[in-house]
């Protein structure tokens, strides 16, 4: 009789593990159903942080197709493939829950042109050529004059010290500032001079206190435009900045 109730318990367990062992498998396959569905098929893809690169060149560098399951994208692939592009400066893809990837795109910031072997080429703040150009067509960033790079490539960094001190002025513009540049010439390693779009020229001078000089840079273009001075040069030599009112 025992041994009859041991085995009649024997079954039994057997079967209750069967029964879970079935129940923990048809969990898994709805779960991998569930995650395989449309629900989870990309329906926004959300570009953040872009501003020389549109949203359609980042989604085509990308490569993520109109409609895929978030779970089957690889985001390391989609990093790796915009890294490859010499205006990405940082790339950082997630999933957002339920049906949405999020690109957010730190660029590199083109800071000027300078004139090459073979025409001109735009430089970030490493000195990394961006672009190169035969011509120039529409300047958005000023150009660097006083010094004529060789033969360089798309992704080269230049290194020349003048070039090197100027770059480190013109990265700590604020952006207005910088677009309201039109060229920057290095007649000598002690002599910057720095022109806006409006002909007022700027004697930054050598390569001393090279952020001061470019936040009093902003400082004092917004002065200018704010009282509508006519204003012939502002020398920034010396501790307290001389401003020198046009003739008229």
């Amino acid at each position: 009789m025992q041994t009859a109730d041991r085995l009649r318990a024997a079954r039994q367990q057997r079967a209750s593990r069967l029964v879970a062992w079935l129940a923990a498998l048809a969990v898994l396959i709805a779960f991998f159903l569930f995650i395989n569905s449309t629900y989870f098929t990309v329906g926004t893809v959300v570009v953040e942080g872009n501003k020389y690169i549109t949203v359609e060149e980042v989604l085509r560098i990308a490569g993520i197709p109109e409609r895929v399951n978030i779970f089957r994208l690889k985001t390391a692939e989609i990093t790796d493939r915009l890294m490859h592009d010499l205006r990405v400066a940082e790339v950082k893809v997630e999933r957002r829950f339920p049906a949405s990837i999020v690109i957010h795109v730190k660029e590199r910031q083109p800071l000027a042109f300078v004139a090459s072997q073979y025409g001109f080429v735009e430089i970030d703040r490493q000195g990394v050529v961006m672009v190169a150009l035969k011509n120039l067509k529409q300047i958005k960033v000023p150009v660097i004059t006083g010094v004529r790079l060789g033969n360089v490539y798309v992704g080269d960094q230049v290194n020349n010290p003048g070039l090197s001190n100027v770059l480190t002025y013109l990265a700590a513009l604020d952006e207005d500032t910088l677009n309201n540049l039109s060229e920057v010439n290095i007649k000598s390693p002690d002599e910057i001079i720095a022109y806006t779009v409006n002909s007022v020229h700027i004697r930054v001078g050598d390569s001393q206190r090279l952020a001061e000089k470019a936040r009093l840079t902003g400082e004092i273009l917004q002065e200018i435009t704010t009282k509508k001075m006519a204003v012939e040069y502002v020398d920034l030599n010396y501790t307290s900045p001389i401003i020198k009112i046009r003739d008229r």
